[in-house]
């Protein structure tokens, strides 16, 4: 005779539950990680100058790619360089 647990049923459903709950989680990572932002933007994200940004930039303290004339910075570069840039700003 076999013995069959009552709570199967709802520990399998839990575990799909699980499953996408952390497929959510992980999805906006995802999406971040194609996010490109101009100067402009990376200038108001980082409370700088246009060109001071576009400077910072040009020496390699940001990482950008240049598409065409303009630069774009991802995401996750964007957010390494912040405290970096922000150090860099009030060094003398």
């Amino acid at each position: 005779m076999q013995t069959t647990n009552p709570f199967q049923t709802i520990l399998d459903e839990l575990g799909e539950v699980k499953d996408l709950l952390y497929s959510l989680k992980k999805e906006p990572e995802i999406e971040l990680k194609k996010k490109l932002y101009s100067i402009k933007e990376c200038s108001e994200i980082l409370k700088l100058d246009y060109q001071t940004v576009r400077s910072h930039i040009l020496k390699g303290n940001i990482k950008a790619e240049q598409i065409g004339r303009f630069y774009r910075v991802k995401h996750f570069d964007l957010m390494d360089a912040l405290s970096e840039v922000k150090s860099l700003k009030y060094r003398r």
